[in-house]
């Protein structure tokens, strides 16, 4: 879960609740890595339904803001001795792929960090519940960094114009 920067309940506060609840209880590496890939969507598609307000002292704002990204759970990957990686969909859409590809095979372990236990994300303010995802398979990690690369590339031309 996460704060809620606006006035009235977090939309997706309950929706968190409910899925820490249920990945928590996932026996197998498999039904964790389908949960965390359905919730990745869900808050996907909330976010674009919902789109964040970015001023929000604006006074023409009526209402409960809408949830925004500090209300969803984030995800990373560490991989090759501590390199990681934020799979934001919303932010890098690209990363959908790359996500499709974590299988049981070259995923070996998954730790939740619950926003109550501790954050290694956010200072105070902005705390969050997330998910880390750990994987040595040699294969992903040239995936990975293919992905990261290009990433880094599109980044660079943005910035630069072209």
């Amino acid at each position: 879960m996460a704060q809620h920067p606006g006035s009235g309940d977090c939309n997706l506060g309950s929706a968190n609740k409910t899925w820490i609840s249920k990945f928590k209880k996932s026996n197998t590496l498999s039904d964790q890595l389908n949960l965390i890939y359905s919730k990745m969507i869900s808050d996907s598609e909330y976010l674009i339904e919902h789109p964040e307000i970015t001023n929000l002292d604006d006074k023409r704002v009526m209402g409960p803001i809408p949830c925004g990204t500090s209300c969803t759970i984030r995800f990373g990957i560490l991989y090759d001795d501590k390199r990681g990686l934020v799979l934001d969909i919303n932010k890098n859409p690209e990363l959908e792929d790359l996500i499709l590809e974590f299988t049981m095979d070259n995923i070996e372990s998954i730790e939740l960090n619950e926003l109550k236990k501790r954050d290694i994300y956010q200072h105070v303010s902005q705390k969050r519940t997330g998910v880390v995802l750990y994987s040595n398979d040699k294969e992903l990690k040239r995936r990975i960094k293919k992905v990261v690369k290009q990433l880094q590339k599109e980044q660079k031309n943005a910035k630069s114009g072209t």
